[in-house]
């Protein structure tokens, strides 16, 4: 795999990480305030928003993460299949 594109692939494997971390702590609600916290939603927010005003927000439940891992999940796929 050429490295450029293995970069490609590990820099959104990462982001899908984080954006799981995100989620799991939204259910125990973190400081706000706390550094790890913030750095956390400084690097997901700018990814997650622009999906979450797409989906519709009557259920209570926020389906963005989901869309965005399999967004990115797509493109790790084909960045594999164009490489390989």
């Amino acid at each position: 795999m050429h490295p450029l594109v293995l970069v490609a692939y590990y820099l959104i494997q990462v982001l899908i990480v984080l954006i799981v971390i995100t989620s799991l702590m939204s259910w125990i609600q973190p400081d706000p305030r706390n550094p790890l916290v913030v750095i956390l939603h400084k690097i997901t927010d700018p990814i997650l928003h622009p999906i979450r005003t797409l989906l519709p927000t009557s259920t209570g439940l926020d389906f963005s993460p989901m869309v965005v891992i399999l967004i990115l999940w797509a493109l790790q796929r084909l960045l594999e299949t164009r490489v390989l």
